[in-house]
């Protein structure tokens, strides 16, 4: 008999944030979310990696049913990220489900318009 299938109540997101410019040596990017792993909307939540000269990685584990709200930052809300038309926009929703990667393309942050 074989053993019951255990259901899955955690997945992986991997975040993948690519900058239209590269960013200075030292700067680093953020997720900033509704969950603990993404700092429950600090704006430094979740620190992503430097893959290359404009291209930032990580991950963080999340409950599967739950879906997620966050944004993407240089680390506080003065440099939270915009969309093409140079908008603040309105939080990214993850919704429930399994694995998943991410991607996003960021043009321009709030503190290059200051």
């Amino acid at each position: 008999m074989a053993a019951p299938k255990q259901r899955k109540t955690q997945r992986t997101v991997t975040f993948e944030v690519k900058t239209a410019r590269p960013l200075p040596v030292g700067q680093q990017v953020f997720i900033a979310g509704g969950a603990k792993v993404l700092g429950n909307w600090r704006p430094d939540g979740l620190p992503l990696t430097r893959m290359g000269e404009n291209l930032w990685s990580g991950y963080a584990i999340l409950p599967v049913g739950e879906s997620v709200e966050y944004k993407i930052t240089l680390g506080d809300w003065e440099s939270e990220a915009l969309d093409e038309s140079g908008v603040t926009p309105g939080n990214f929703v993850l919704k429930p489900g399994g694995d998943i990667s991410i991607r996003h393309t960021v043009s321009a942050w709030k503190s290059d318009r200051a």
